[in-house]
């Protein structure tokens, strides 16, 4: 009953962020469901925080029903949400636990809503590749697979360096088998001319930069082996199918209902997503259900593995 409660409000909370993705909620309450097993216990860096918004609500954190992503977008980005403007985020929720000492990501962007949600105690901008931190120095790393990265195999070297002897990693990744469900890159390849070129604009580099991270379970054990780490726990789920329908829901219209929403006085905007939220969140619950792979499995496949990998010498 209280990892269905976890479930059920994170729906919600994931869902309110994303209103016009409604399907990003399942994702995010899914890998939250998978990494929350892990220990969580004692200082943590996290890398690859993202705007942080994440880690926020996993852990228990929720905003006012007026604030969602879609406030702070420049639509004229590639990463639409590489933007921020101070005073728009009011976290509802002020959190003690974890004890995340410092979040690191590639985006300025990022950073400042970091340290404006006040999750972590302290946000930096660096590269993931090269980071400002000591080596064997950090008892604990969250390693949240950070889009943007310029090389994984170096990001991933940098996050084991700063990790000492006997310390931890928790890590989120992908598995090889969700090669196949990316439509949008798959209708990119199929349509001839115009139509593959805008579905590969949906897709926006997705499918490479995901493939170039994902690794089947074995092949990702023996990484860690060659790193000096070993395996601790291991968790994985959501369904290819769920994956699926993640690529695409409204992505093709996003832009629209974007400045749509944009356009609205915020307590009518306010109100109107108020009622998608309360028309669309039986769905999300009842699709988590069928196809996060955590109550059944209909598909055997899943396209996420949380591990807690723990380091017993220097790679």
């Amino acid at each position: 009953m209280r990892h269905l409660w976890f479930i059920l409000t994170r729906l919600w909370r994931y869902q309110s962020l994303y209103f016009l993705k409604p399907n990003d909620a399942v994702n995010d309450t899914l890998t939250s469901s998978l990494l929350c097993r892990l220990d969580w216990t004692g200082p943590i860096v996290e890398i690859g925080s993202g705007d942080g918004v994440f880690s926020y609500i996993m852990h228990g954190g929720a905003f006012p029903l007026d604030f969602d992503r879609y406030l702070l977008t420049d639509l004229s980005k590639q990463d639409i949400y590489d933007d921020h403007r101070d005073d728009v985020i009011h976290p509802a929720v002020r959190l003690d636990y974890p004890n995340i000492t410092l979040a690191i990501d590639a985006k300025q962007s990022h950073v400042d809503k970091i340290a404006e949600i006040g999750f972590a105690k302290q946000a930096k901008l660096a590269s993931y590749e090269s980071l400002p931190l000591a080596s064997s120095s950090v008892a604990k790393v969250f390693y949240y697979t950070p889009h943007g990265l310029n090389n994984h195999e170096e990001a991933i070297r940098e996050a084991a360096r700063i990790v000492a002897p006997g310390g931890s990693m928790l890590i989120l990744l992908f598995d090889s088998k969700i090669k196949s469900s990316f439509i949008c890159h798959r209708l990119a390849g199929f349509l001839p001319g115009a139509a593959g070129r805008y579905f590969s604009r949906l897709d926006n580099g997705r499918h490479d930069e995901i493939m170039s991270l994902a690794k089947s379970p074995l092949q990702w054990e023996n990484y860690f082996s060659n790193h000096g780490f070993v395996v601790e726990k291991k968790y994985s789920g959501l369904s290819t199918f769920a994956w699926k329908v993640y690529d695409t829901q409204t992505r093709a219209i996003l832009k629209i209902l974007i400045r749509i929403f944009g356009s609205l006085p915020r307590p009518l905007r306010t109100w109107v997503k108020t009622i998608c939220l309360i028309s669309s969140y039986p769905y999300l619950v009842f699709f988590y259900l069928l196809f996060s792979n955590e109550y059944l499995r209909i598909d055997p496949v899943n396209c996420y593995v949380a591990y807690q990998l723990k380091k017993i010498d220097q790679p």
